[in-house]
This record gives C-alpha cells, sequence and structure tokens, in this order.
C-alpha cells in the first residue's frame, strides 16, 4: 500500500511529520500555489506522480485544499483500479468552498510574511478552481473528517461531500485540533491506519 499526504494551503510537508504505518509506504507531496495555472493542472502533476508509484494499491489523504487536490487526482486516477480510498479532511466539497473571509484571517494568524505569501499564493490558486456539479462522480470509498471546533469549514459543509461520491462516504467527527487538526490529534492517524488495513485486507481476498 502506497499513501501520497497533500498539506493545506500554506502548509508544508512537515505537517504530516510522524505519519508512518505499518505496511504502508508514506509519501507526502508538496505544492506551491505560484507553480500551476488552475487547480486542474496542480491535480493532474500530483496524479502523474502517484500514478508512478510501483504499488498496485494506493491511497490518498488530503487536508484543507489538499483535500480539493486529492479528489482531482483520484478523479483522475480512479478507473485505473489501483485507488482503494481517498480521505478528505477539513475540507469544503468543490462548490462555494473559497472563502475570502477566513483567507483573510488565516494570512492575518501566519508567522512571517513570508508565510502570507506562501499562503496567498495557494489560495489564488484555490480561489481559480471552476467547481463541479454534485454528480457523484467520485467511484472509489472516501472518508470525510472534520472537527467541531473547526473555524474555517463547518460540519455540514464537510457533509455535503456525500453529494460528489458514488459511495456514501464515511463520516467521522475528529474532536480537537482545530482547522489542522491532522497535525496533533493521533486519533486520525489510528482512522487512517485502520481504514488503510481494512481496505487491504479486503482487496487481497476479493
Amino acid at each position: 500500500m502506497h499513501l501520497f499526504c497533500l498539506h493545506h494551503a500554506g502548509g508544508t510537508t512537515a505537517s504530516f511529520a510522524g505519519w508512518r504505518f505499518d505496511g504502508v509506504h508514506v509519501t507526502k507531496l508538496g505544492y506551491r500555489g505560484r507553480d500551476f495555472r488552475s487547480v486542474g493542472a496542480a491535480a493532474a502533476a500530483m496524479a502523474d506522480r502517484i500514478a508512478s508509484s510501483q504499488s498496485g494499491q494506493l491511497a490518498l489523504y488530503g487536508h484543507s485544499m489538499g483535500a480539493v487536490l486529492a479528489f482531482e487526482a483520484a478523479l483522475r486516477l480512479q478507473d485505473t483500479g489501483r485507488v482503494l480510498h481517498v480521505f478528505l479532511a477539513a475540507a469544503r466539497p468543490p462548490s462555494g468552498m473559497y472563502d475570502a473571509g477566513a483567507a483573510a484571517a488565516a494570512a492575518a494568524g501566519a508567522h512571517s510574511e513570508r508565510a502570507r505569501e506562501v499562503l496567498l499564493e495557494d489560495l489564488e490558486l484555490l480561489d481559480s478552481y471552476p467547481e463541479r456539479l454534485p454528480a457523484r462522480q467520485l467511484k472509489v470509498p472516501a472518508t470525510v473528517l472534520y472537527s467541531p471546533d473547526d473555524p474555517v469549514v463547518t460540519a455540514s459543509e464537510s457533509r455535503r461531500w456525500a453529494d460528489w461520491c458514488a459511495q456514501k462516504p464515511r463520516l467521522i467527527e475528529v474532536v480537537g485540533g482545530g482547522h489542522l487538526f491532522h497535525i496533533g490529534n493521533p486519533k486520525v492517524r489510528a482512522i487512517v491506519a485502520a481504514t488503510l488495513s481494512d481496505a487491504s485486507v479486503h482487496t487481497e481476498t476479493l
């Protein structure tokens, strides 16, 4: 099993420090908004990197903006039969997802001028996303993670991902950690580990 992790806007692969699982190779994909002309171009680049994996079993975890990229990359790869699961965390589904107010608040809270620049570059890319109609186009199993204390994405917004999934996604509430709950809440890694173990076993027994 090969898990690819995509970080939040303004973040780095360091947000997945300590993400190690038995029997799973973990690759943390970094990106910068300024390097791409559109979300589609970024997702295509991510999909190419994921497809180059030698593993026959793939999974994607995307957090916040990373969830948008994971969703789009999964759409490009799902017909290969290699993608077993997609985790969509702390993100609105692809309709009305950009929140300029939240973006401004996040930028104001950045620790340095460079951090603000990187965040705003990523959010500018996200703002170019043309959105997708809720046509249940994601065919692979998905888990949607959200936190009741997330100040950016509400639980009700997270639940709307079901309209973009062909199969009813599993919805999991993660208490504690705010918007970036994947960094400090060990429950997230436990959920990922258990899910990937189940997905791998299920595939082997088919």
